[in-house]
């Protein structure tokens, strides 16, 4: 698998969560809009490359963040001051309970990680099934750990709306940054393991990690 794309393709979520904390509430849309237009950028990347190795589509996770960071942007610029805090306190944790949901579905319709899988796969074996089932693996970790993120997001925004917590906060720091690069850092490894067990070769029908 092309675990470096698929890494790529959170950092939308990423460029949200840093653009919110550093410029304001009020900048919240900006930030929102600047996320969308990162992920229309990755998806057409992803796309020319996927259609070069004839797997052509717009990635699921890049499709997500358009719509997700969309709608945000929408409601930051058109909405008061109340609704940009609230989008400031809990976009970041709302967004990521997105990706989490659409990543969980993936898992019983086509698994998203298969996307990134066939850009380094022979085509010959898309179609097995230990394709199949290590890709549903990696696919449901990462929703759990995603969804993991999202929780320490919503309760980092809640302590942030309810008290003056701020963005050098030890549980701003922790829930926000710490706790999910942590959880980052063991999913990647994670896929790893699960995309290399028992591969014989590399042209096996196991997606290999890079």
């Amino acid at each position: 698998m092309n675990g470096k794309m698929m890494i790529l393709g959170l950092a939308p979520w990423a460029l949200f969560a840093i653009l919110t904390e550093r410029m304001g509430a009020s900048a919240v849309g900006i930030a929102a809009l600047l996320a969308c237009v990162s992920s229309l950028a990755l998806a057409f990347v992803g796309r020319s490359k996927s259609v070069a190795r004839g797997n052509g589509g717009i990635k699921i996770i890049d499709a997500a963040g358009i719509v997700t960071f969309g709608i945000i942007a929408l409601l930051g610029f058109l909405g008061n001051s109340g609704l940009n805090d609230a989008l400031a306190d809990f976009g970041r944790g709302g967004a990521t309970f997105v990706l989490a949901a659409v990543m969980a579905v993936s898992v019983v319709t086509v698994p998203f990680t298969e996307q990134y899988a066939r850009d380094s796969v022979d085509p010959q074996y898309w179609g097995t099934p230990r394709f199949h089932e290590k890709n549903k693996s990696i696919s449901a970790m990462w929703a759990g750990v995603v969804f993991a993120m999202a929780v320490c997001h919503v309760i980092a925004g809640a302590l942030a709306s309810s008290t003056e917590m701020t963005n050098n906060h030890p549980g701003n720091l922790l829930l926000n940054w710490v706790v999910p690069i942590a959880l980052i850092v063991w999913a990647v490894k994670r896929t790893g393991r699960i995309a290399g067990d028992h591969s014989a070769a590399p042209n096996s029908a196991t997606p290999q990690a890079t």
